[in-house]
């Protein structure tokens, strides 16, 4: 008599356990949230991705030009020296460093590409664009403050670097 007990408490302790699972309808519905919120968790680190990317090419651009500017000041070669974007339709965009009165006139002293995925706006396609600094002054030779834009090639993240009248690299 007690054996008898004891399985139909087993047996009614696993049919209580059976009917406490989740519908499919609960499952789905679980499964649906996760996704979008693992797409919007995606979409935003991607875009945070493409900022730090254009930060840091901007902040190699500001380093370049500052190194530029000390040569200029500190007179090595005994001349101006320079910096000369290219945004060149085909083949991938670039500056070189310079020095002399002005690029065609001067001597390239090293070359730097724009990461993969970074374009330049400004300068605009086709064309360049010269930052000269003063030898001894570093005041840039230009009258007018230069703007250099970059942005990625799949979003519009834009980053600019400016060099002022008077040699402020911002």
């Amino acid at each position: 008599m007690k054996i008898t007990i004891i399985k139909n408490k087993l047996f009614s302790f696993s049919t209580f356990k059976l009917n406490n699972g989740f519908t499919l309808l609960e499952l789905l519905l679980v499964m649906a949230i996760l996704i979008i919120l693992g797409t919007v968790a995606f979409n935003a680190y991607y875009n945070f991705q493409l900022e730090v990317k254009v930060d840091e090419e901007a902040n190699r651009i500001k380093q370049i030009l500052r190194q530029v500017q000390q040569k200029a000041i500190s007179g090595e070669q005994n001349a101006k020296w320079g910096a000369r974007f290219v945004n060149a339709t085909s083949s991938d965009q670039y500056y070189d460093v310079f020095y002399g009165d002005s690029y065609s006139a001067g001597t390239s002293t090293d070359r730097y590409y724009l990461a993969t995925g970074i374009d330049f706006t400004s300068p605009s396609s086709s064309s360049t664009l010269d930052v000269i600094f003063n030898k001894r002054t570093g005041v840039n030779s230009s009258s007018s403050d230069i703007t250099i834009t970059i942005k990625t090639e799949t979003s519009d993240i834009i980053k600019s670097v400016t060099t002022t009248a008077r040699g402020l690299i911002q």
